[in-house]
């Protein structure tokens, strides 16, 4: 169809766009979702709004609302003491992270119903693993942790969706960067092989309890944890999406050493 076509397309050009600020990433998660619902509706996959849906919708509006009045707020009064500075970072991080969550809610709830878009193809993933690092620089920056990449010379071509790939590396880029501390080392690598295409995303941090690393990937688990001590529903997404395309990821880690994730894709025909 070529209207769904030119949505899917919209949603890459969105995706792929550099966000420079708080408010530049808000504005882009809700018009991909938006998309993303348009995309589902139109192929026939989506007869309802459930009660998850619903309610994300309500809260995209307010949380879009804090964060852009915050970005003026901390534009308009730059020369204010570092009281009122803090407090409006502050704002705007939790704004910024639970907007987060109900993004990750929402694409998690569509994901168990087969209602969350996968438009498979032959791509580059170096290309599309390292546009979504360089996008998360700033982040990296901020809380002093180096993100270093590596890909290999020739393309790695997976048969997978460019969008869901760059979306699964940020959730897991976010949640090493969160979790390795200020002087640590995020580090992102492409490999190819016969076998398929790897992703490979290790940290110098604080590693994962032997324990919990069977359960890592279990939304269940991990939705009642805070982003201070777990990775909410981000790598529940990300193992959702790596089963979608074929593929799949797994986690290996040394507690007060850091950790490694290994998302392995199919090879493009």
């Amino acid at each position: 169809m070529p209207f769904v076509d030119a949505l899917r397309n919209a949603r890459a050009v969105v995706s792929a766009a550099p966000a420079t600020d708080s408010v530049h990433v808000a504005v882009a998660r809700k018009l991909t979702q938006n998309l993303d619902d348009a995309i589902a509706r139109f192929e026939g996959r989506a007869p309802e709004v459930d009660l998850v849906s619903a309610v994300c919708h309500d809260l995209k509006d307010p949380l879009a609302s804090i964060v852009m009045g915050a970005g003026f707020l901390q534009k308009a009064l730059a020369s204010q003491d570092e009281g009122v500075r803090r407090a409006i970072k502050a704002i705007t991080r939790s704004a910024d992270r639970l907007g987060r969550l109900v993004s990750d809610f929402h694409d998690l709830a569509k994901l168990e119903v087969g209602r969350l878009p996968i438009d498979r193809r032959a791509c580059d993933v170096s290309v599309t693993v390292g546009d979504a690092v360089e996008r998360l620089a700033s982040v990296a920056s901020e809380r002093g942790v180096q993100v270093t990449f590596q890909a290999p010379d020739d393309p790695a071509t997976a048969l997978c969706d460019p969008v869901r790939i760059a979306q699964m590396v940020s959730n897991l880029v976010t949640n090493a960067i969160r979790f390795t501390g200020a002087g640590g080392t995020v580090g992102v690598r492409v490999e190819g092989s016969e076998t398929g295409i790897r992703v490979l995303v290790s940290d110098t941090g604080r590693g994962i309890p032997a324990e919990r690393l069977p359960s890592i990937f279990d939304h269940g688990a991990n939705s009642g944890r805070t982003s201070r001590d777990g990775p909410g529903l981000g790598l529940a997404i990300v193992k959702a999406l790596a089963e979608q395309q074929d593929g799949q990821v797994k986690a290996t880690s040394t507690l007060g050493q850091g950790s490694l994730f290994e998302v392995t894709l199919p090879n493009a025909p």
